[in-house]
């Protein structure tokens, strides 16, 4: 590969990246990708604001002394990400929050299609198939759906990286290629646990291929066998300690024994068939797509789609299908075509093509539910037996990048088999560039555009951060079942103490479930003594409820003599047309609370 090559292939990547998530780039600052579906950035959002202000304060970063006041949070420095965390958190100093979190979207965009790139172009010694491939892993409507919702899964940027070092290994069994292969794997573990499981499966794939195609070279097999397994081994001893410890942890922080469940380490079996690919899943347009979105929409909710409008978003493109359809077809005529003849950089072309083809298939029943019912039989399929071994890892549709990282290399050699065709190298790149539009064309997803604007918050928000001394605010509707993670990004507006926030299973949750009715009065008297001077109501999360009960709070709230009505914040647009913002929280009712407080501490001390 040509140093000039590489760098023309990674700028068409980031203009690529920049033109499909219009208008982000843009608005790097001000702006993230998402749709609100969930609240999930603005976790991250937050977590990055709170790693700069602890650090700009001189306070330790792993006591969240701002939320779930006054009793706080202690989050500990124990990690499952340790490489990842230290990276953002010194990103997040130096940028801030909202940069860094557009600093890690975009490049997992160009980092994708530029380690897909480099495997097919290895695979195949072709540039055009190789800048194809990246297209379709890179810009698939799964990588988008990640970015509007979680950060991590969006880092599929280091599975390619690593199958192009496992392969590298395979051809040539050597140490040096062993460490490349060991330090790709971390990568991989470094960002997101999903994705290193499903490195760990397609190794064992892989393996499984060697052992179909060379049975008789049985030296070849155990020397590449032990290899294998100290790269395994060395992932096992990077992840285990951290993982073992954030379980711990977990435990810990529980004012009473806990179910596993309750923590995640043990989740709900029923959640292998909510959260497993559907037959529809893998061949309907995303819902986001302009034009064909409307027709997905029919089947969201049934058994043949799935009721995740993020986890089932798994389409393949029916390009990318057809092209990897052309491959398996010619790979099933080895009289017409000697595949091993073709000139690519391996050496055993039919092997990786076989294998793409098995992993493709492998990832797709890993991605099914513990069982199909057929005729009144049960075929178990792998989650099955995986619950039983790994019960933390719950949404199996997730295998479905790896379908497609499989899909993209089939179809990038699909691509090369059709351009072998034609001599004009003009014919070529046209035709390149044409699948690489109708590819993009199937994958497009705006408008309306999916960026929300988080550079300002409602005028109550800077009302609160103006007002003077130490002392936190409580956002109602109380956030007592979960946290609500929105009332925390609040928070890097007004930088307020706030008691919400609080996580289900610790003694400042379980105070919480005491004050969840505004409307009494005991409740205003204990929120004088958590150091509580505003309430902030948000009346739309009473009104929108289904339940009557909430409403009939919200009419009785107002009349609570230990609370003194401020302000009222009207509802606010967003201020630019077509563009989500954060403003748009509808209208606010600011109490101040005039109760005499009630002592916690008694309470507190006897937890």
């Amino acid at each position: 590969m040509k140093p000039r090559t590489f760098i023309l292939v990674l700028l068409l990547f980031i203009v690529a990246t920049v033109i499909l998530t219009y208008p982000l780039a843009l608005k790097m600052n001000s702006s993230i990708a998402g749709t609100f579906t969930t609240d999930e950035p603005f976790a991250a959002l937050w977590n990055f604001w709170w790693l700069k202000y602890a650090s700009l304060h001189k306070i330790s970063d792993s006591f969240y002394s701002i939320i779930a006041a006054p009793f706080g949070f202690d989050a500990g420095k124990m990690s499952l990400y340790p490489v990842w965390e230290f990276f953002y958190e010194q990103l997040s100093i130096l940028a801030g929050n909202v940069l860094s979190f557009n600093i890690q979207v975009l490049s997992s965009f160009v980092l994708s299609g530029i380690t897909m790139y480099m495997l097919v172009f290895y695979l195949s010694k072709e540039t055009s198939a190789a800048i194809f491939s990246g297209i379709i892993y890179a810009f698939c409507p799964y990588h988008f759906s990640r970015a509007w919702q979680h950060l991590g899964l969006t880092q599929i940027q280091w599975m390619p990286l690593y199958l192009l070092t496992l392969l590298r290994l395979r051809e040539k069994l050597s140490y040096k290629r062993m460490l490349l292969c060991i330090a790709a794997l971390l990568l991989v573990i470094s960002f997101e646990m999903h994705y290193a499981y499903f490195m760990y499966v397609a190794t064992a794939l892989l393996f499984i291929c060697q052992l179909f195609f060379h049975k008789k070279e049985s030296k070849t097999n155990l020397k590449l066998l032990k290899l294998i397994f100290i790269i395994m081994i060395f992932g096992l001893f990077f992840v285990l300690p951290t993982a073992a410890s954030v379980a711990l942890k977990q435990l810990l922080f529980a004012t009473k024994p806990l179910s596993p469940s309750a923590w995640g380490i043990v989740r709900p079996f029923e959640d292998l068939f909510l959260y497993s690919a559907k037959p529809l899943s893998y061949f309907l347009p995303a819902i986001s797509h302009p034009l064909f979105g409307k027709f997905t929409e029919r089947f969201i909710g049934s058994q043949l789609y799935g009721v995740s409008l993020t986890e089932h978003v798994l389409y393949l493109g029916w390009l990318p299908l057809v092209l990897a359809f052309i491959v398996v077809r010619r790979w099933g005529k080895p009289r017409k075509i000697d595949l091993s003849a073709m000139p690519t950089g391996a050496r055993e072309v039919n092997f990786y093509i076989v294998f793409f083809i098995f992993l493709a298939i492998g990832a797709w029943f890993f991605s099914q539910p513990p069982w199909w019912n057929f005729l009144g039989f049960k075929i178990y399929m792998p989650s099955f037996f995986m619950y039983k071994i790994l019960p933390m890892f719950r949404a199996y549709c997730r295998f479905g990048i790896v379908v497609m990282l499989a899909v993209s290399v089939l179809a990038g050699f699909g691509l090369k088999f059709i351009l072998e065709k034609f001599r004009s190298n003009k014919v070529k790149i046209a035709l390149a560039s044409f699948f690489s539009l109708l590819v993009l064309f199937e994958f497009w997803n705006w408008p309306p555009y999916k960026v929300i604007d988080v550079s300002k918050a409602q005028a109550a928000y800077s009302w609160i951060k103006e007002q003077p001394g130490d002392f936190a605010i409580a956002e109602y509707p109380l956030d007592a079942d979960s946290p609500n993670e929105m009332y925390k990004f609040y928070q890097t507006f007004h930088e307020k103490k706030i008691i919400n926030g609080t996580i289900p299973g610790t003694f400042a949750n379980k105070f919480a479930q005491s004050i969840k009715n505004l409307s009494h009065l005991e409740t205003a008297a204990k929120l004088k003594g958590m150091g509580v001077r505003y309430v902030v109501l948000h009346k739309e999360g009473y009104i929108d409820s289904e339940l009557v009960q909430d409403r009939e709070e919200l009419s009785k709230i107002s009349s609570n003599p230990g609370l003194k009505f401020i302000k009222n914040f009207p509802s606010e647009e967003c201020p630019e047309k077509g563009i989500l913002c954060v403003k748009k929280t509808g209208a606010i009712d600011v109490y101040e609370i005039i109760a005499s407080p009630d002592n916690i501490e008694m309470e507190r001390k006897g937890k």
